[in-house]
């Protein structure tokens, strides 16, 4: 596999279904990008990613209307995914604080996005969470497209706080505001864990009673210092000092 000959920012996404026999057949909203956005055509040269691990470069067949066809050239190393198994669940919030998170959490390398509900986070209907699911899985691809990450986090439909402190990760960590004594700078000295797992409360915080449940749960309770943050600063806050410890930034 050899280093890719094109732009990283002619970077499209195809399911696995989409390739066959050679060849790459865009969706219609790709196939939009391709052509009314960037104006591409027969001969263009593109990456192609499949959202699970693998990227191609291919070179524009033919486009239409409805579909644009690709031909791969050859299978591309996968690029940008962090060695190390993180896991981000995040409190319901308000749709535009969720998809900034959504947005960062896939830059910053995070495997599977876990939303959940809790004492002080919104409340979703079955049918109002799909389709916020739905919207979330589009964000997290676009976000793709632009960071050379190659895999697609799974985000899961959204579950209650007690669910969301079931994960076997190595290291388990809730972010808490009332948690006065720290903690969180030693904790990071430690070897890398084999998987991560981070809570980060909805708008009004975490409770005393979840803080707690989370602890007898196994959690170690931690704070991002004395000021309270916004949940898509506190989400990139936490997730940036953990890739810097542990993951690959920097």
């Amino acid at each position: 596999m050899k280093s890719s000959p094109f732009e990283f920012q002619r970077r499209f996404y195809a399911p696995p279904a989409a390739f066959k026999d050679g060849k790459i057949t865009l969706a219609p909203e790709e196939t939009r990008h391709l052509t009314k956005v960037l104006r591409l055509g027969p001969g263009a040269g593109v990456e192609v990613f499949d959202g699970e691990g693998r990227n191609f470069a291919a070179v524009v067949q033919e486009t239409g209307v409805a579909a644009a066809v690709l031909q791969v050239l050859e299978e591309l190393p996968p690029r940008g995914e962090s060695p190390l198994d993180l896991t981000l669940g995040i409190g319901l919030a308000k749709g535009e604080a969720l998809d900034a998170v959504v947005r960062q959490a896939t830059e910053m390398g995070v495997k599977r996005i876990l939303p959940f509900t809790s004492e002080r986070s919104e409340q979703a209907s079955p049918e109002r969470a799909s389709r916020r699911r739905t919207r979330w899985q589009r964000l997290a691809r676009e976000s793709l497209k632009s960071c050379r990450r190659t895999s697609i986090p799974r985000i899961e439909d959204p579950q209650d706080f007690t669910a969301a402190l079931t994960g076997t990760e190595t290291e388990r960590l809730l972010f808490w505001e009332e948690e006065l004594g720290g903690g969180l700078q030693a904790l990071l000295r430690r070897p890398r864990p084999d998987s991560v797992r981070v809570l980060i409360g909805p708008e009004g915080g975490f409770t005393g009673r979840e803080a707690h449940q989370a602890r007898d749960a196994g959690f170690e309770i931690v704070s991002l210092g004395p000021r309270l943050l916004k949940v898509p600063t506190a989400a990139l806050a936490a997730l940036t000092l953990i890739q810097y410890a542990w993951g690959d930034l920097a």
